[in-house]
């Protein structure tokens, strides 16, 4: 499978504590980044706020995702990428509020694809089967110091992949690579 310039590379659940809650609250897909090239990922991650990342170190730490493509033009498909590397060196944005410094994975996504696709904000979840809201988001924002932003606009990965101008075009793992 060939990966295209622009690419998202969607991350389902790896049953983390952070993977567990997001995916109890929005759905299956808990991280996505953009492909540069056949070498290189730009993504918002805690780990290293909006940075290029190689895809064989990207793929070590996810080992699996899903690829959805968009049918853009070489001169889209330059302006995404970009648009993306303009907020590199940003830094995450914990809060999820869509007024924060930094920026997390689908808002990234979004703001790089602003003037080729319409990609809708909806309003952000944070329950579970149970509440509202559930504990380890009440908690996660009490560690923070700041109410959670429950139903501000916002995007997650999940609902980023129903995208009707995405296609899904197949699984990628890290066996699979044959780049560095």
């Amino acid at each position: 499978m060939t990966l295209q310039t622009a690419d998202l590379l969607f991350i389902p659940n790896n049953h983390e504590a952070l993977d567990e809650a997001i995916a109890t609250s929005t759905g299956n897909y808990v991280h996505v980044a953009i492909v540069i090239n056949a070498h290189q990922i730009i993504d918002a991650s805690p780990k290293h706020g909006v940075a290029i990342q190689r895809i064989r170190d990207f793929f070590e730490e996810v080992n699996v995702a899903d690829i959805y493509r968009a049918s853009l033009t070489e001169t889209q498909q330059s302006q995404v990428i970009s648009q993306a590397m303009s907020y590199q060196n940003r830094p995450y944005n914990f809060s999820f509020y869509p007024n924060d410094d930094g920026l997390y994975c689908s808002q990234l996504v979004q703001l790089a694809f602003a003037n080729v696709l319409t990609i809708p904000q909806q309003p952000m979840q944070f329950g579970d089967d149970q509440q509202p809201i559930s504990n380890y988001w009440l908690n996660y924002y009490q560690k923070l110091g700041v109410a959670v932003p429950l139903n501000q606009p916002g995007t997650n990965p999940h609902d980023l992949s129903k995208t009707p101008q995405l296609n899904y075009v197949g699984q990628l793992r890290y066996g699979d690579l044959l780049v560095d």
